[in-house]
């Protein structure tokens, strides 16, 4: 379940369950209140409970009705000191007590020491100004609620009855019925706030401390641990997912910057070693000529040959040096165009076999494709392509007859092509990285020139056609690099 689904339903009792402790807690109290006081369990309780004043004097209304029927009927029994002793007495069971007033004074107090401030403050005879079902306040001494039964004796007197209730002893106990309620609700609110905040840290906080941990770590370069958390919903797990990926790409971009960089300083220290040869030989024709060693006009002229080719050998490193920036930094624009295979190939292999019969190798061409065939290429990189594997074939050849071959085969939506030589192969091990920029194996280093770079363009080049390029070789039995062009397909015909 999500994180946010369960703070909702946690949440949700956490509002809920204070109120219903609150209610039950009222209702409970108000209703032992009530039996404390003997007072019917009917509708209505729970707001007679709300309300002190209207529970005092729904408690008290059975007696006060009781008074009114012997007001109308015989008002005479309020002289008899055993019947007023009586009500009296179960007026003390709620915290009330009778007084009976004939002619402005007391002829009964149903209490010890009434408070002569408290009778000067009880209305005078034939009072209207309050409902006496509902009784009025008195305060001054005390706080008093008191309902009021007006009458006359036999003898024309003037008489009231009172029920006092006293406040002062009823107010205290919803007062310690408030607190407790005030104690339960603040309890559950506690409890509940405890539970939220255990379980805020654990969904929460210690996930995101954990995810710190890991940035720290990172940040001091450790990227090979994966931040493990054990706790936490789903989005948590998602958001630890991902600044795991996140570890993890970050730290195959920092191991590829590596590599990079090392194959950066292998470019310079390969390129600075293949012109150092050049240089040093230039150098020492260069000093033979100034010194007198070549002292006839043939040595000199085969000495300027020799620098002369030595020169092109590096003009030929820092032209590769110079296309393998571009083309890595792919700000070389390709002029792709719709070339016929036979035709392209047919010019190509006129040039090669010049070139190769020249340097005493042989020279084979054999073409399966169609006559129409077309591909799409750019005619002058593709070109480089075929070359760089030509002169590499010529490079690492040590055969006293070399040979090279080229082979097209057409495809359902290529051309392979595949160039092949007899030279000294290469091994299982080195096979797989011939590919990579700056690599030469160790037999080819020694005994031949080159940046490194030939097959890396080459490699580049096909890539940027939407082709493949790989190679097939035995150790001293030569090596097939094959690529592919992709067929320009008539779309009429396959529909």
């Amino acid at each position: 379940m999500k994180a946010v689904n369960k703070v909702r339903l946690i949440y949700l009792p956490a509002i809920v369950l204070p109120i219903f402790v609150m209610i039950v807690s009222i209702a409970g109290l108000s209703i032992g209140y009530s039996r404390i006081n003997k007072a019917d369990l009917s509708v209505g309780s729970f707001e007679r409970f709300a309300n002190p004043l209207k529970t005092m004097n729904t408690e008290t209304q059975g007696i006060f009705f009781e008074l009114e029927e012997h007001v109308n009927k015989d008002p005479e029994i309020f002289n008899n000191q055993q019947y007023l002793n009586h009500v009296n007495k179960r007026l003390g069971d709620k915290d009330s007590y009778l007084l009976v007033r004939k002619n402005n004074k007391i002829t009964y107090a149903g209490k010890e020491n009434v408070s002569d401030k408290l009778i000067n403050k009880l209305p005078s005879y034939g009072n209207k100004d309050s409902d006496a079902d509902r009784g009025f306040f008195v305060s001054h001494p005390g706080n008093y609620l008191v309902k009021q039964q007006d009458f006359k004796y036999k003898d024309g007197g003037k008489g009231s009855v009172f029920i006092m209730t006293d406040l002062g002893t009823v107010l205290p106990h919803y007062r310690n019925i408030f607190i407790q309620v005030s104690c339960a609700v603040i309890g559950v609110l506690i409890l509940t706030s405890t539970f939220l905040s255990w379980f805020m840290y654990r969904e929460f906080v210690s996930p995101i401390r954990e995810l710190k941990a890991g940035a720290e770590r990172i940040k001091e370069g450790n990227l090979d641990n994966d931040v493990v958390i054990n706790s936490g919903g789903e989005e948590i797990r998602e958001l630890c997912n991902a600044f795991n990926e996140m570890r993890a790409e970050l730290k195959d971009s920092i191991d590829a910057r590596i590599v990079y960089e090392k194959q950066n300083r292998d470019l310079i220290s390969n390129i600075s070693h293949d012109l150092k040869t050049p240089i040093t030989a230039i150098k020492g024709y260069v000093e033979g000529i100034m010194d007198g060693v070549a002292d006839t006009p043939e040595k000199i002229d085969r000495y300027i040959k020799t620098i002369y080719n030595k020169a092109n050998d590096m003009n030929v490193l820092i032209n590769e040096l110079s296309l393998y920036s571009k083309i890595d930094s792919n700000i070389i624009p390709y002029n792709f165009e719709k070339i016929n295979i036979n035709s392209y190939f047919k010019d190509c292999v006129d040039e090669i076999g010049a070139d190769l019969e020249q340097k005493g190798m042989l020279f084979s061409y054999r073409n399966y494709c169609g006559a129409n065939v077309l591909v799409t290429a750019d005619p002058e990189q593709l070109k480089r392509v075929i070359n760089n594997i030509i002169n590499n074939a010529c490079k690492y050849n040590n055969k006293a007859k070399g040979k090279v071959g080229i082979t097209l085969t057409e495809f359902d939506r290529k051309v392979q092509v595949a160039i092949k030589d007899n030279g000294m192969g290469i091994s299982k091990e080195d096979l797989p990285h011939i590919f990579r920029r700056t690599y030469r194996a160790d037999m080819s280093r020694n005994s031949a020139g080159g940046s490194g770079l030939g097959l890396s363009i080459c490699k580049k080049i096909i890539e940027e056609h939407g082709g493949e390029i790989w190679a097939e070789s035995k150790l001293r039995a030569g090596t097939t690099i094959f690529f592919t062009l992709n067929k320009v397909i008539d779309q009429s015909k396959e529909k």
